[in-house]
């Protein structure tokens, strides 16, 4: 591995509408504000910050229109990638510039020093389902760019879709559905990557995949409930989101989750009445 470090934030499933159009009662737009607010003031020396899909909620232009007046004002590079609930034509029109692999398909290899980073494209557009998929073109694309990737460093894997179930009924009904034919494109490539990461659930979740490590990142927005049980339908909560914020160093990989919108008492724990009285 390198002697390099990389530090970037992920955000997912922000949900946009056009401007002034609520999803659950939720503002995407004040949501994502009140995010950069605090990303700009405590990250000022981010690499970039990954947004792993569902950038809108119905791809509609003028809600991807809404989404780069926000981005407008982040200061770090960012990385914009696409989910179930996302279209290509719409996207496209508003970011010409995102990233394209020559079919289409909005997915990139970055080469960094300290980790190269690879970003998937899931959305299952034809199919007009909420399931990931990985078409021939786009596992050829992926089989390329694990045979690319340098061996001294840490290849880390994004798609907005989760390729094993994670025990939430109601969202494994819409996982990745040819998750073995990646499977098998590791195996022919020779390359594993050393994480994967994840949106689509709606929950905080971390595990292990076939031995890979992988993290799923909660939503901006509304979340999927705790509910273990239902696969008919999708639970939901309005719990608080946060963004993971990773640092990748010669000595590992570490993850933190940041409850951005936390407003609360700070302090530090030797003063045992620091917040003596507030809660009475």
């Amino acid at each position: 591995m390198t002697g390099h470090a990389l530090e970037f934030v992920i955000l997912t499933d922000t949900h946009f509408g056009p401007p002034g159009q609520p999803l659950y009662g939720l503002d995407p737009r004040a949501r994502l504000d009140a995010a950069i607010d605090v990303i700009n003031r405590d990250h000022p020396q981010l690499d970039f910050v990954m947004f792993a899909g569902d950038l809108t909620d119905l791809g509609e232009t003028a809600a991807y229109e809404n989404l780069a007046g926000a981005l407008a004002r982040l200061r770090a590079p960012h990385i914009l990638m696409l989910g179930n609930h996302d279209r290509r034509g719409p996207f496209r029109s508003v970011f010409p510039d995102a990233d394209d692999d020559g079919n289409g398909f909005v997915q990139a290899l970055r080469v960094l020093p300290a980790a190269s980073i690879l970003t998937l494209d899931t959305l299952d557009e034809e199919g007009k389902t909420h399931v990931g998929t990985l078409c021939a073109k786009r596992l050829a694309f992926l089989e390329k760019a694990l045979r690319e990737a340098p061996a001294d460093r840490p290849l880390l894997l994004f798609q907005h879709h989760h390729s094993g179930g994670v025990g939430i009924p109601s969202m494994d009904r819409y996982i990745m559905r040819n998750a073995d034919e990646q499977w098998a494109v590791f195996e022919r490539a020779g390359r594993r990557p050393d994480a994967m990461f994840h949106g689509h659930i709606h929950r905080p979740i971390f595990g292990l995949w076939r031995g890979i490590p992988y993290h799923v990142q909660r939503s901006l927005m509304h979340q999927v409930g705790f509910d273990r049980e239902t696969a008919h339908q999708i639970a939901g909560t309005l719990e608080p989101p946060d963004y993971a914020f990773v640092r990748v160093a010669p000595e590992g990989l570490t993850i933190h989750q940041r409850s951005f919108l936390y407003d609360g008492p700070r302090f530090w724990l030797h003063d045992t009445t620091a917040v003596e009285g507030r809660f009475e």
